[in-house]
């Protein structure tokens, strides 16, 4: 064999060496996403959009698996999960906040805010020093908000103002601060885990519970409900989180990737539910439900004492202040 042949062959398989590691070293990933929101819902549809651009942008690589409704732990477990790095998603609502950083609840706290777009002062203002907290103390990213819609009440009776609300037996989440406005209308509130709200209000064990519209449609809580009231006392978040253990384990342009898929999964579904209350409250009717206005005016009245006393006693004095700053 020539030398200069001979050499030449040298340096082309030397050159395969050095790049055939470089071809094959494109990381495959895996990430699971625990989400406590039903297949279908706006929040699912955001989850798949992602999962969808993810899958395209990737070439495959990257593997989105979504497990939803609860199918790997309620809220807490998966935040839980989130910190500890044992999962790389999570979708859930606020529970984590009311559970691990009470200070800051204001954002559910009822009748703090009074419409959507209090909603979005809050998240686009406080919400984010609120998320930089959570991820310096519990190493839990905050990926997206989701707009969830307006808080409505159910019963099996009607409730056509705040007096009316007095001796309701009603479900609520172990949350402080609404049982403790809820108790001071009248009701009788009981914790009991959602999963089991369904059968409790078919079997009658509670007469009411409270929560969107779209949940209430979802999970066919009129099936066993009558009466639609249009409280509107929280305005509720869906919240797409990370584990930052995992997250610093990922490429640059890895993570570029899902974070610019996660914004537009995001947004398709903030798309469904900016004015998603008034379409699953028309499907709710169409199911049977009965719309009760009310004023709202009267419950937050009555609601403002236990806020004012929260204020002081039990919630971050600067953050509180932060937030009404924000709303005004």
């Amino acid at each position: 064999m020539p030398k200069r042949i001979y050499v030449f062959m040298i340096v082309l398989l030397c050159g395969l060496c050095i790049m055939g590691p470089t071809v094959v070293s494109a990381q495959k990933i895996t990430a699971n996403v625990a989400s406590t929101f039903p297949p279908d819902s706006p929040q699912d549809k955001g989850l798949n959009k992602f999962k969808q651009l993810v899958a395209e942008r990737s070439g495959g690589r990257i593997e989105i698996l979504i497990h939803a409704s609860n199918a790997m732990g309620d809220e807490r477990s998966t935040f839980e999960m989130l910190s500890a790095g044992s999962v790389e998603y999570g979708a859930v609502g606020t529970n984590d906040i009311s559970t691990f950083f009470p200070k800051y609840f204001i954002c559910e706290v009822p009748y703090v805010f009074s419409s959507q777009d209090d909603f979005w002062k809050f998240w686009n203002g406080p919400g984010k020093e609120l998320s930089a907290i959570i991820e310096k103390q519990r190493a839990v990213r905050t990926d997206g908000i989701i707009f969830r819609g307006a808080r409505y009440l159910t019963a099996n009776r009607p409730v056509n103002s705040v007096a009316e609300v007095k001796g309701l037996k009603m479900r609520l989440p172990s949350v402080k601060s609404w049982f403790k406005v809820w108790e001071s209308f009248g009701a009788l509130p009981s914790t009991i885990a959602f999963g089991e709200v369904y059968m409790a209000l078919k079997t009658g064990v509670v007469d009411g519970q409270e929560n969107p519209p779209e949940t209430i449609l979802n999970y066919k809580f009129y099936e066993a409900q009558k009466y639609l009231i249009a409280t509107e006392h929280v305005y509720s978040a869906a919240r797409i989180l990370s584990s930052a253990k995992w997250w610093n384990t990922l490429k640059k342009e890895d993570q570029d990737l899902l974070s610019k898929a996660m914004a537009e999964g995001v947004a398709f579904a903030n798309s469904i539910t900016k004015d998603g209350d008034a379409q699953f409250v028309k499907k709710l009717q169409e199911n049977g439900m009965t719309l009760i206005t009310v004023d709202k005016a009267g419950f937050k009245k009555l609601a403002q004492p236990i806020i004012d006393k929260m204020a002081k006693e039990e919630l971050d004095p600067a953050f509180y202040e932060k937030t009404t700053a924000a709303l005004k």
